[in-house]
């Protein structure tokens, strides 16, 4: 009999494939505590961090809230730790608006880099 947790990662991976996304397992021979899937959404959608618990009795362990801080230091927006159906739901959403605006996102932060660019340009006249 499957549990919340294996039940909650299946559906996910079940979706992942059907967008056509590979998600990937976590490798947790060398790097202990890493989230249990992570993957790269298309359309410069970026990459998702996801631990799956899906019980009451026990929270992230010690490298796992090593993990996630040491991602979320990256990127807040990408790390996902689903205990329920609804967060599953929620995080599928995301996903699909992590695809939506993948495209817009690339292209701001190419702005945002060039004019870094020119300032550092400018500062290297002085």
């Amino acid at each position: 009999m499957a549990t919340i947790e294996q039940a909650l990662e299946s559906n996910f991976v079940k979706w992942c494939k059907e967008k056509e996304i590979v998600p990937i397992k976590g490798p947790s021979a060398t790097a202990k505590g890493f989230p249990d899937r992570f993957l790269q959404l298309p359309n410069f959608g970026g990459t998702i961090y996801v631990e799956f618990k899906g019980t009451s009795y026990y929270d992230l362990t010690p490298i796992q809230v090593w993990w996630k801080e040491y991602l979320k230091a990256s990127d807040p927006l990408r790390y996902f730790v689903i205990d329920t159906k609804e967060d599953l739901e929620n995080l599928k959403l995301r996903c699909e608006q992590f695809m939506q605006i993948g495209a817009q996102i690339v292209e701001y932060e190419n702005k945002l880099l060039s004019e870094l660019d020119k300032k550092i340009i400018f500062l290297r006249k002085d």
